[in-house]
């Protein structure tokens, strides 16, 4: 069995201590290293050449421009269609022996998508499970596919995973949320986090559709307040106003607030799924890769 390993890289990360990490966890299975470089980093691009000089198992590729991690995820599972899974890990952190070693296990009992899903400690578990709540209640109500809040960047795919994906390459990332994939078993790995643990922000897409859920969502609760003041305040101080512009008041706010929810949802969809790639975009992308031991065999 061989395993890829997808390393999306943002910003600078330390090159030794992620492949050693990565070969700590698979004592025994063959593996290759992907790093895929954002067209920021040609420095970075350089330097992984000369630390793995001699090292044939890693392998690199740099963006001819500056692209978020998940085109980057997109164009390396082109890469290793032909390897019996592939682990997608974000450069956002250092590799978890581990989580690997846990996804590994999980593929070998027979799971064909295995997620990683983040547990956090002290004030901030309590948040972030209320946001989930309300997040999950949301998708619910709008009908759209069960989440498991799980990472999007840190996962495990079989080879008949990736080969599907790869067939609808502008759903890529949305595909790969997907909690139960076209019949596939899954697995999820919990991992619990302490919260004062930093998140590397350069790895944080905010879209403008994100930003403008946003705003709505907050101007949607103002507005909610300042309607259900006006009719509880208008009803206290007895003002004279006709009963049914009291009822606009409250259905207005009512509503005010179902919208902000609604907003809400979207906008945590917006930064767990993003938008669909561009496929002259990939094309183009892909035909100006600069790459370092990578064959013909590995890319298409």
């Amino acid at each position: 069995m061989k395993i890829a390993f997808i390393i999306p890289v943002l910003s600078e990360i330390n090159l030794t201590k992620t492949f050693n990490r990565i070969s700590e966890s698979c004592p025994d299975d063959d593996f290759d290293v992907y790093f895929a470089i954002n067209g920021k980093l040609n420095s970075f691009f350089t330097q992984v050449r000369t630390t793995f000089l001699n090292e044939s198992r890693v392998k690199a590729f740099l963006a001819d421009r500056p692209v978020n991690e998940h085109k980057l995820i997109t164009l390396g599972m082109e890469m290793t269609e032909d390897y019996d899974a592939t682990i997608i890990y974000s450069g956002k952190e250092e590799p978890n022996k581990d989580v690997i070693k846990a996804f590994i296990s999980s593929w070998k009992a027979g799971n064909r998508i295995v997620y990683l899903k983040k547990e956090y400690s002290g004030f901030k578990k309590i948040w972030v499970k209320l946001k989930r709540a309300i997040y999950s209640l949301g998708i619910k109500m709008l009908g759209i596919f069960k989440d498991r809040c799980a990472e999007t960047d840190i996962q495990l795919l079989d080879q008949d995973v990736v080969k599907t994906i790869n067939q609808l390459p502008a759903k890529n990332r949305q595909l790969r949320v997907l909690d139960s994939f076209v019949g596939y078993p899954t697995d999820v790995i919990q991992i619990e986090i302490d919260h004062k643990m930093k998140e590397n922000k350069n790895y944080d897409e905010k879209i403008k559709a994100y930003k403008i859920c946003g705003i709505a969502s907050l101007a949607s609760i103002f507005l909610g307040i300042i309607t259900l003041a006006l009719g509880i305040v208008g009803i206290v101080l007895k003002w004279t106003m006709p009963a049914v512009l009291y009822i606009v008041l409250f259905c207005v706010g009512i509503l005010s607030f179902v919208m902000s929810f609604v907003f809400a949802t979207k906008k945590a969809l917006h930064f767990r799924v993003g938008l669909a790639n561009e496929i002259p975009e990939l094309n183009d992308l892909r035909t100006k890769l600069e790459k370092y031991n990578i064959t013909a065999k590995n890319s298409k």
